[in-house]
């Protein structure tokens, strides 16, 4: 499938950068697409910086992953290929996947990779091939998969590491929310520390429609809406530190999740919500800030965008 590249084909064709533009795929883990304002969230207030990445791109009204599990869905992303033919069907690496991994097809094409978070997902294979790992942070501490703040010093250092380098860089930041454990919910048992800037009360979320409407529910939902909100807190985050860069105006931002919300116990089966994504491309010049597209696009379009934008 090319749907993306055919979206996006008519603009490629007059994009002139002066260098390789430079890629920053952000996701999230386990959020419905209905989740984010801009996509018809019924509760006020969970995405404001989504939304606002939203504003400043195009976006895709269907876009769909082809199975509703992490690591398979973002080897899909990965390889251009469907689950049963680049063999990475559940949560387990092969030795010798057989097929060209983006990374290092990215690599090939004289981009300086990093990766931060789901490292372990987004890569079939050992030794890794990201030239940086971003799980640890520039001090030498190892990042917190929850805290917002980590995930722009990983973007900082990412970047830095490419100027370095004097590469383009093509950064996958990965980041865990609203991933269980939802915010409160320590795997530990102790205080979650990483607090969302809004926190949702039971009584005010909306329940779908393939949910109990009960306190247990609504319970469980007030934590996961919550926990979106700090991925936007985290998406914020990220994207401030492109911005302190200066490196925004040449850099195409690609914003997805990898599948939908969990519940019922839905990973791994293919309702709309499972699959669902909440896909925006933002190319400064490029694509028209606040428009969409209606086209019907999946994951498994991703490889071959990702290189067709190195090749402008």
């Amino acid at each position: 499938m090319k749907k993306i590249l055919l979206c996006l084909g008519a603009l490629l064709a007059v994009s002139l950068h002066a260098a390789p533009p430079n890629i920053l795929l952000i996701t999230v883990d386990d959020m419905s697409c209905d989740s984010v304002g801009v996509f018809g969230c019924k509760l006020p207030g969970t995405t404001p910086n989504m939304d606002k990445l939203a504003a400043q791109s195009l976006r895709f009204a269907h876009a769909h992953v082809t199975v509703g599990n992490c690591m398979p869905c973002r080897n899909v992303l990965l390889s251009g290929l469907y689950s049963h033919n680049n063999k990475i069907e559940g949560f387990y690496q092969v030795k010798n996947p057989g097929w060209p991994h983006l990374v290092d097809l990215m690599k090939a094409a004289g981009y300086f990779t990093g990766i931060r978070g789901k490292v372990s997902h987004s890569a079939p294979y050992q030794p890794y091939a990201w030239d940086a790992n971003l799980d640890t942070l520039p001090d030498g501490t190892k990042a917190h998969n929850k805290d917002a703040k980590s995930y722009g010093l990983s973007t900082t250092d990412g970047i830095a590491q490419a100027k370095a380098a004097k590469k383009p860089f093509c950064l996958v930041v990965n980041i865990s929310d609203p991933h269980k454990p939802f915010w409160s919910k320590t795997r530990g048992g102790g205080k979650d520390v990483h607090v969302p800037s809004r926190i949702f009360k039971p009584r005010e979320v909306p329940v779908p429609g393939f949910l109990f409407d009960d306190a247990q529910v609504r319970a469980e939902l007030a934590l996961y809406y919550s926990s979106v909100r700090r991925a936007d807190d985290c998406v914020a985050k990220v994207l401030a530190a492109l911005d302190a860069s200066g490196a925004a105006k040449n850099t195409v931002v690609i914003f997805m999740s990898d599948h939908g919300m969990p519940l019922p116990f839905a990973k791994t089966q293919l309702y709309h919500h499972s699959t669902h994504t909440p896909l925006m491309i933002r190319w400064p010049g490029v694509t028209k800030p606040g428009s969409t597209n209606d086209a019907l696009v999946s994951n498994l379009d991703f490889a071959e965008t990702f290189l067709d934008i190195a090749r402008t």
